[in-house]
């Protein structure tokens, strides 16, 4: 995780003639900050936390799918 942050920290925001979106106008392209930040100790988000929901999720279907098959 720590490598993905700093990896969206080098890229910065997008850009129009040298500045910004927002800073150029466009007052929708503010940055959503509920998706960002968290006051979880380990840092996980609210993205992060539904990824792993949903990669459990269909861990465990496949689990369930796989010990149902029955060769009798």
């Amino acid at each position: 995780m720590p490598y993905q942050r700093a990896e969206i920290a080098k890229a910065g925001l997008p850009t129009q003639n040298g500045e910004t979106h927002y800073a150029a106008g466009d007052v929708k392209a503010e940055e959503a900050s509920f998706l960002n930040t968290t006051n979880d100790p380990s840092g996980f988000t609210l993205i992060d936390v539904m990824a792993w929901g949903s990669l459990g999720h269909a861990l465990g279907f496949a689990a369930l799918a796989v010990g149902s098959f029955s060769l009798l």
